[in-house]
């Protein structure tokens, strides 16, 4: 489990940018969104400190096309139950370069919204057929909620802005991919290379 968050600092406006990685540099106007978002969302893990969120547990997740970081994952608690990260976008979450490739999860989860916006699409599986619901732009202060049954991706962000927070509920098996067109699910499998390109992207944790 992850620990409690550090509850002796307070919010601070004084303190200066860290650089945790190629790409990942933090700073008070960041930490400070994020502190009030834990603050609103989740106050019984505590405050959380400067110390906490520019530490270096943050992890840069590879891109499967192109190997480039499109977020940053920082776990701020983690159990059987729950998992609780801020999530850091620099690109959207489109895993295949040709068109869509819409994903589920092993878990429900809500996503706050802590800074700028994201732009999601969804597929529904109904009756043997796949269902392309309207894209959604999902603002500052709302919460996208997605139960495991939904196939998504992200398709825009706001690039070094676009920052949420993530609540996600106890994990199950059976996650992966649908297309679009024949609805065929496809279990989740490792991307070539993807340890390796998260080891390239993630200096600081070696």
């Amino acid at each position: 489990m992850v620990g409690r968050m550090n509850s002796t600092s307070p919010i601070s406006t004084t303190n200066s940018p860290v650089r945790i990685a190629p790409g990942l540099t933090l700073d008070d106007k960041l930490y400070t969104m994020a502190a009030a978002g834990v603050a609103e969302h989740l106050p019984e893990l505590g405050p959380l400190s400067w110390e906490t969120f520019t530490s270096n547990e943050w992890w840069l997740v590879p891109d499967e096309q192109t190997g480039e970081a499109y977020k940053a994952e920082l776990t701020l608690f983690k159990s059987a139950t729950r998992t609780v990260k801020i999530n850091r976008w620099f690109a959207a979450d489109r895993r295949d370069g040709r068109g869509p490739k819409p994903h589920n999860h092993p878990w429900d989860f809500h996503s706050m919204i802590l800074d700028s916006s994201y732009v999601e699409s969804r597929w529904l599986a109904r009756d043997g057929d796949v269902v392309l619901e309207a894209d959604v732009e999902h603002r500052i202060g709302e919460v996208n909620k997605i139960g495991r049954e939904v196939f998504h991706e992200v398709t825009e962000v706001d690039p070094g802005r676009t920052m949420t927070l993530m609540i996600c509920g106890p994990g199950m098996a059976g996650w992966g991919y649908i297309d679009p067109d024949d609805g065929t699910f496809t279990p989740a499998t490792m991307p070539p290379r993807f340890l390796e390109l998260q080891r390239d992207l993630n200096p600081h944790r070696q």
